[in-house]
């Protein structure tokens, strides 16, 4: 049975678009109805079942996020179609929700059908969907950094406070999490993801393999090159060309410290 999809744009031409693509590119999925604001999906949405909705979030009116928020019982999956927009995209990979960015990419729409096809009739896949998009909805206020991460796991999600973070330390196509309670969390995005989530205040790289919370750091030596060490006991090299750049932050953060 084909996957039914519910399109929300507010421009024709993206609506008309991906039709086309989904309907002849992509196998398996049914494009049931196409809106062009967030009051017409709800409306739609309260007469007609879809299994998925591409979204998109920029719409006069009323946004994607703010369509979602007032629907109380999502019975649906949500495949976010946006324009790149700084905190929509920190919100949306704070959240690890499903998107796919404008203009829309042929070979990363089929790899969402296929995955979206793999886990449509799974009620944990449906339920953590729930749980990202309620995430996604807290998240996305603009001009504020995401306060919690999503970190989807087998069969369940974790989300973590970003304030609980001391350090983030990079293990191949791998990110080793130090948290303040001397817990580790091993998660599989790279430390440029979550370079891409974290506030770039609060949260700076030091070094190819390390991003630091400044919130934790304890003491910057000059030793072998520059040093920092965490309130965790961690001690962290800090790369010749990051320097700068930590001094910097590390004086806007904290009107204490001097270089």
């Amino acid at each position: 049975m084909a996957v039914k999809a519910l399109l929300v744009d507010d421009e024709k031409n993206n609506l008309e678009n991906l039709k086309f693509l989904l309907e002849n590119d992509c196998t398996g999925i049914d494009v049931v109805g196409m809106v062009d604001t967030g009051a017409a999906a709800r409306t739609w949405l309260q007469q007609n079942k879809a299994d998925v909705v591409f979204l998109d979030i920029s719409m006069p009116g009323e946004t994607g996020f703010e369509m979602l928020e007032r629907i109380p019982n999502q019975d649906f999956r949500v495949i976010f179609v946006t324009a790149h927009n700084e905190f929509a995209m920190q919100a949306i990979k704070a959240s690890a929700v499903d998107y796919l960015l404008k203009p829309v990419n042929i070979t990363e729409l089929q790899h969402a059908v296929e995955k979206l096809k793999s886990s449509i009739n799974k009620q944990e896949f449906l339920k953590q969907n729930q749980q990202l998009i309620q995430q996604l909805v807290q998240n996305f206020k603009p001009g504020q950094t995401p306060v919690k991460i999503a970190l989807p796991q087998l069969g369940s999600i974790s989300f973590l406070d970003v304030n609980e973070i001391v350090s983030l330390q990079a293990d191949s196509n791998y990110t080793i999490i130090h948290k303040q309670d001397m817990q580790k969390n091993v998660i599989t995005k790279t430390l440029k993801d979550f370079e891409d989530i974290l506030d770039g205040n609060q949260f700076v790289r030091v070094h190819k393999s390390h991003i630091v919370n400044l919130k934790y750091v304890k003491e910057y030596s000059t030793a072998d090159g520059g040093i920092v060490k965490m309130n965790d006991g961690n001690v962290w090299s800090i790369s010749r060309r990051q320097l700068d750049l930590f001094l910097q932050k590390m004086k806007t953060y904290n009107v204490l410290f001097f270089k």
